[in-house]
């Protein structure tokens, strides 16, 4: 799984690193400083693709909109000359939802062939986001009480965080670093719904991969993520039996009661001491004031911290779809655990350090790396056995509201970083830390 082995002398020196406290900050050379101000002389440009990609709406279930803007995306990297592969959409497979994903947009750069013992980088974006076109949050504005900030749908999760990763290519394009190293992209339009289309291809590729890097949204202060919880997804439905709410009460049979006494249970198998959560999003039944409702359903989200906690919570879920208080109705449940939680492994340690060594040489000594809340792709990757860092992108926050921003300085300083992050492994080594994992023993 090239590049994974990792020598014990190599592991002992970066526990060490990371322990110890901050050493003196380290220097750019001439060619990242030029890497630096070419990316920041192109900062206007940065913000005129994002205004364009914003404006085009992609909706998780807006087939036509994600359609369109995985001709944007992938137009850019078939002149960076990656060899494109586009994937047609398929059915999501969510109940209720009988829409089609956007097209998987997939494209690779290999290594010149006379680049011995190249890494292999595998870069992973989402284009869909959460604002389908019935949602009056549309276009990308200044915020006017901060203009150096932009209000817009997906500033940060995570339109915002594309332009970093393709502006980072670009400046790597321009300097001759591409060709040291073999290049992965994908973009995929289903991750807000839980990439259950896309997951089997990242799975795959990543498999391949030496190094993984996902461009979600970086918290506003920089604050990087070191570890993520897991994510389930969950539809429960009741049938019961439907009557005359007046002349046949007695003879029906309410699916939305036994639902909301489903509701109750559910809401109680939440252990915050132990990071498990049970949030019912969304619920939905019946047809008529005066008809005893047949059908009732819910969304259910489950967040946990440890992939031990799985077995127990699905058995949760079962207790409560199998036992029924309400006469007459019976429930069913589908979903599954679909984000594994993304642990702080080794590996992934050591490839967050160099990125905060780096970090730190542009400005201010970055926040330490968080534990948190919200599933990515990263946490696929990293669960085959890729080191991933998965909060490349923009600074920005509030994601899936109408208040989502993005810093827009931020746009070519995070794509300074990136570049530098992956010049640097491209070529070995990282001035100041261990020499990087040597490619023998790769196994394709």
């Amino acid at each position: 799984m090239g590049m994974r082995l990792v020598r014990a002398a190599v592991l002992l020196t970066f526990v060490g690193f990371w322990l110890a406290p901050v050493s003196a900050r380290g220097t750019l050379d001439a060619d990242e400083v030029q890497l630096k101000r070419a990316l920041e002389a192109r900062s206007g440009e940065m913000l005129e693709t994002l205004r364009l990609w914003v404006g085009t709406n992609t909706g998780s279930f807006n087939q036509a909109g994600l359609e369109r803007c995985s001709k944007m995306l992938a137009e850019p990297l078939s002149r960076l000359g990656f060899a494109l592969e586009i994937v047609p959409g398929k059915a999501l497979g969510l109940p209720g939802r009988p829409t089609q994903t956007g097209p998987l947009v997939i494209a690779r750069r290999p290594a010149p062939s006379g680049v011995e013992g190249a890494p292999r980088f595998l870069l992973v974006g989402h284009y869909d986001t959460v604002f389908e076109l019935s949602s009056p949050f549309q276009r990308l504005r200044i915020d006017p009480n901060d203009p150096g900030r932009a209000i817009g749908p997906g500033v940060a999760d995570m339109k915002g965080g594309l332009v970093v990763l393709l502006f980072a290519l670009q400046a790597l394009a321009e300097s001759g670093d591409l060709d040291r190293a073999g290049w992965t992209v994908i973009f995929n339009a289903d991750e807000e719904v839980g990439s259950l289309v896309s997951r089997a291809r990242i799975e795959a590729e990543a498999r391949r991969a030496d190094y993984g890097f996902v461009f979600e949204a970086v918290r506003p202060d920089g604050a990087m993520v070191r570890s993520r919880r897991g994510v389930g997804q969950f539809r429960l439905e009741v049938s019961g039996v439907a009557a005359h709410a007046g002349q046949a009460h007695a003879k029906g049979h309410s699916a939305i009661h036994e639902l909301a006494l489903k509701v109750v249970r559910l809401e109680a198998l939440t252990d915050y001491s132990r990071g498990i959560t049970f949030n019912v999003g969304t619920i939905e039944g019946g047809t008529k004031r005066n008809i005893v409702p047949e059908r009732a359903y819910a969304w259910v989200d489950v967040r946990y911290d440890d992939p031990a906690q799985a077995k127990e919570i699905l058995e949760g879920l079962q207790l409560v779809v199998q036992d029924s208080a309400v006469k007459g109705t019976r429930a069913d449940l589908w979903g599954s655990l679909h984000r594994p939680p993304k642990l702080a492994t080794v590996p992934t340690l050591e490839l967050l350090a160099l990125h905060q060594e780096v970090a730190r040489e542009f400005g201010p000594d970055p926040p330490r790396p968080l534990h948190a809340g919200g599933g990515t792709d990263g946490s696929l990757m990293n669960a085959v056995g890729l080191p991933t860092l998965d909060s490349m992108g923009a600074r920005g926050g509030n994601a899936h509201t109408r208040r989502e921003f993005v810093v827009l300085d931020s746009l070519p300083e995070r794509a300074a970083i990136a570049a530098v992050l992956l010049r640097r492994l491209a070529h070995g080594t990282v001035p100041g830390s261990p020499a990087l994992r040597p490619p023998e023993e790769r196994v394709d």
